[in-house]
């Protein structure tokens, strides 16, 4: 039962981000009235009959790909489990993650579904629905390292992902 429960509470919270992150079927008015945009995008899903999910495919264990070359992780798993609760199919599509918001403006994607994160400036760009995983950014290092917090990597190298939320995180007071 609570196997049944938990998997229902995922495809929620799943159906709530892939459909908040789909492309809005109508441009912004000029004159930025908002009141008659009404978004088609899930019945350009159904009619197609699939939905293109926007990833990382190198961000285990959320997206990436196995010895086969195929692309599996959490997310891959969740999207199927929505698609399939949903009555369409899910293609993956990798994207490069800086420019992945240009992806799904474009339409070469309906929705972000993979460790992206809600920001303030993301929030300006992109609708999201309900986070599905809680996170956070940390610092990672050896064992006997110097760094033992973050003030310590004043003046070093640090390497983040090019357009992730870490980057945020860095330049964000301690």
């Amino acid at each position: 039962m609570k196997k049944a429960w938990l998997l229902a509470v995922i495809l929620m919270l799943a159906l709530g981000l892939m459909l908040a992150g789909c492309t809005p079927a109508v441009d912004n008015p000029p004159d930025g009235d908002q009141t008659d945009i009404t978004d088609a995008s899930w019945d350009q899903i159904v009619e197609k009959g699939y939905f293109v999910v926007g990833l990382d495919d190198s961000f285990p264990p959320m997206g990436f790909r196995d010895e086969n070359n195929d692309i599996v992780g959490f997310d891959i798993d969740l999207a199927r489990a929505a698609a399939a609760y949903l009555g369409v199919e899910v293609q993956f599509q990798p994207v490069v993650w800086d420019t992945v918001e240009i992806s799904l403006n474009n339409g070469d994607i309906d929705c972000i579904w993979n460790g992206y994160s809600i920001t303030e400036a993301r929030k300006l760009i992109v609708d999201f629905g309900t986070p599905y995983v809680a996170s956070s950014q940390i610092v990672v290092t050896l064992k006997d390292s110097e760094i033992a917090t973050k003030a310590d990597l004043a003046g070093k190298i640090v390497g983040t992902q090019m357009g992730s939320s870490s980057i945020v995180a860095l330049d964000a007071e301690p």
